[in-house]
């Protein structure tokens, strides 16, 4: 698991690499970071509402982490 933050803004967005090889995204629900995880995941995942967040297909893992690196500090992985 990897966790994302942004100065200034509180909240995380988290990844988790699944089983399946896809990755999920989680974060707050509303507010800069849940806009974040909008713009970096609408293209390549799908909301998941059960869970809460996206799925990211294993194709797509490497490109939208690499969004996330480029928009957010990772303080953890």
């Amino acid at each position: 698991m990897s966790i994302f933050v942004v100065s200034g803004i509180d909240g995380q967005i988290k990844t988790t690499r699944l089983p399946s090889g896809d990755m999920a995204v989680s974060g707050p629900a509303t507010g800069p970071l849940e806009q974040i995880m909008f713009d970096i995941c609408r293209w390549d995942g799908r909301r998941n509402p059960s869970y809460g967040g996206w799925i990211i297909p294993s194709q797509y893992t490497s490109r939208a982490y690499n969004k996330l690196l480029n928009r957010c500090t990772k303080i953890t992985d």
